[in-house]
């Protein structure tokens, strides 16, 4: 903990972590003394490494990343074939680089310039001072803790510094301002067909058609390597049971704990957001008069999206919101909010009353408490005296059964953590644990795995090569891949025809067929793009030529638009205002730390452990 951040803690405060910076620092492990052949490293630049585990982690975001473009969950074989894990690893190179650069020129943030930052940021502060309960919480839901946090925003300022040092300075000529200025004013009108995929059907496949599809593409249906292993999972959870608890245990820990017991109101809301006051005052207004899904329908505004749960006032971040949340008459609409994310307007559907329990009511609740408090002081105990078992020549079972724990056997776990069934198993979803028993022989010592609450020992039984599923094994996935790749073809083969009806304006037959329409849009450009459409597709078509067609695509619909007319920008100067001129400095100075970024990667050699990576993607594929 820094001691300038507990110093001033003194009152309520809150903070949303937003912001995407240019690039963000990876934390790099450090080597292991004992070699393990190297097995679990997956990139090596000079004498610094990156594991396995850090490159899970980098492709993982990617995934993430990529999947929210895209509107859709990707899978794994998806996300190889869209060279996700090459990006991956480029990034990971890329912040290697960086990180060691930045060492070299020997540029520094000390804790307290960062603790004064967070402590004098006004995004942390409530009546003007800093409450760490709520500043923990926070970062809780991010996924750190004080120290990790802190760690990072050095990290960050680091950067910055870097940054500035190389984007210093920057002139943004006349001709470039003109240039973007005509780029983001053109506007364009297009036809477009929005064509729903629920009206693509295809057949159902016959048992013959299936077995000819899974005999031709078995090889995808290829099982990867499995293993089977004994393990004992030392962890509160699977101890406590056997911890007994008194009545009089119970009572003392209900009166000592009385606040914690009371269970606040809380009030299912749903929070509708607007792009401008006007727009969100009509819909305030239209409540009074149009029923609830009558106005939704009106305003193009989704219940289920804008549900924001049953929440207590405490839970609500934007204290504007809660104020007014909590000053509404169930089944009412609250006027328009200017709120930290925007113009709102707010439904309370239902109130529910806070209640204050009987020890009787939450008598089970509190047993389990003193249970689990009590199992994770003995899980301490327990692991130096299984341990000692082990070191002196115990067996896992022989060591189970003396703690009276029982020893867990798992058979054909992959090196996802999934079984047979291709689900993943909770108690040994450990990342670094599979690849531990992946890393092994038979007859290995595997080291002990730590895990948030306890431990885990292991030992391996058995290795099963890879083998291709047998067709009863995988029928219904066959089914569904030969649905899916049918579909697919089908939607490939709508879109040539409605592409080609576009350009020859020949498109009644198809729109007979399908139930569909020729739209014709209002002029859009960069500035205000049609909202209906992705921000690629909008892109696309804000590049396109006169009478070019652009597909775009969705999990549910096929989009389909054609230019019809260019309408270049009338307006004779463009606009100079300082935010214009502020983004064109900043996108000149990323283009020029990126051009820095490509030339540092020439000065170092990178080494690849390809059979590691291969292991890691090629196994996980199959």
């Amino acid at each position: 903990m820094l001691d300038t951040i507990r110093k001033s803690v003194t009152g309520p405060f809150v903070k949303i972590l937003i912001g995407i910076l240019i690039l963000s620092f990876a934390v790099w492990g450090i080597q292991d003394i004992f070699g393990n052949f190297k097995k679990t490293v997956a990139i090596e630049i000079d004498d610094y490494e990156v594991s396995l585990d850090q490159l899970v982690t980098e492709y993982n975001n990617q995934l993430s990343i990529i999947s929210s473009q895209l509107d859709k969950q990707i899978s794994l074989k998806e996300s190889l074939e869209l060279g996700i894990d090459e990006i991956a690893i480029e990034n990971l190179i890329r912040k290697m680089v960086l990180q060691i650069e930045i060492n070299k020129l020997g540029i520094d943030i000390s804790e307290e310039f960062v603790a004064e930052q967070i402590i004098n940021d006004d995004n942390f502060k409530t009546d003007g001072k800093f409450n760490k309960a709520r500043y923990e919480q926070l970062l809780s839901y991010a996924g750190y803790n004080d120290e990790t946090y802190v760690q990072s925003e050095i990290n960050v300022n680091k950067q910055n510094q870097l940054f500035n040092i190389i984007g210093n300075r920057t002139y943004i000529p006349n001709v470039l301002i003109e240039m973007v200025d005509e780029f983001n004013k053109t506007e364009r009108v297009i036809e477009y067909i929005d064509l729903p995929k629920s009206k693509i059907v295809v057949k159902t496949p016959s048992e013959r058609e299936l077995l000819e599809f899974y005999a031709k593409f078995k090889n995808g249906y290829k099982k990867s390597e499995t293993r089977d292993f004994a393990a004992l999972i030392l962890d509160p959870e699977n101890i406590k049971k056997g911890i007994q608890v008194t009545r009089s245990q119970i009572n003392e820990y209900f009166n000592a704990n009385l606040d914690s017991f009371n269970i606040p109101e809380t009030r299912e809301l749903y929070q509708f957001f607007f792009n401008d006051d006007e727009t969100a005052d009509n819909f305030y207004n239209d409540s009074y008069q149009l029923e609830f899904n009558e106005l939704l329908t009106k305003y193009s505004q989704s219940k289920q999206q804008s549900y924001l749960g049953s929440v207590g006032k405490d839970e609500i971040l934007d204290f504007e919101v809660a104020d007014a949340a909590y000053n509404m008459i169930e089944g009412g609409f609250g006027a328009p909010i200017d709120g930290m994310l925007g113009i709102s307007v707010l439904y309370l559907e239902k109130i529910n009353p806070g209640k204050i329990p009987t020890v009787d009511d939450v008598a089970a609740e509190i047993e389990d408490e003193i249970q689990t408090q009590e199992a994770i002081d003995l899980v301490e105990m327990l692991y130096f005296e299984i341990e000692d078992d082990l070191l002196n020549g115990s067996s896992i079972e022989e060591a189970s059964a003396k703690h009276q724990i029982e020893t867990k056997y798992f058979k054909k776990i992959d090196i996802n953590g999934k079984n047979i069934q291709n689900d993943v198993v909770d108690e040994i979803n450990h990342q670094e644990l599979i690849q531990k028993i992946f890393s092994s022989e038979i007859g290995d010592f595997i080291e002990v795995h730590d895990t948030e609450s306890g431990y885990i020992w292991t030992d391996l039984n058995l290795i099963n090569p890879p083998y291709i599923k047998s067709f009863a094994e995988v029928r219904d996935l066959v089914t569904a891949d030969m649905l899916k790749k049918r579909k697919n073809d089908k939607e490939s083969e709508i879109i040539k025809q409605l592409e080609i009806g576009l350009i020859n304006n020949q498109i009644q037959e198809l729109i007979d067929s399908y139930q569909i329409e020729i739209k014709r849009s209002e002029p859009f450009s960069r500035l205000s793009p049609i909202r209906e459409f992705s921000e690629d597709f909008n892109d696309r078509i804000l590049s396109a030529n006169i009478d070019e067609v652009i597909i775009g695509k969705s999990e549910n619909n096929v989009l389909v638009g054609k230019v019809v007319e260019i309408l270049p920008n009338v307006q004779a100067e463009p606009e100079r205002d300082q935010k214009f001129i502020n983004n064109l400095d900043l996108q000149m100075r990323n283009d020029l730390f990126e051009q820095y970024l490509v030339s540092l990667e020439d000065n170092y050699t990178v080494k690849l452990y390809q059979e590691n990576i291969d292991r890691l993607f090629n196994t996980q594929s199959q």
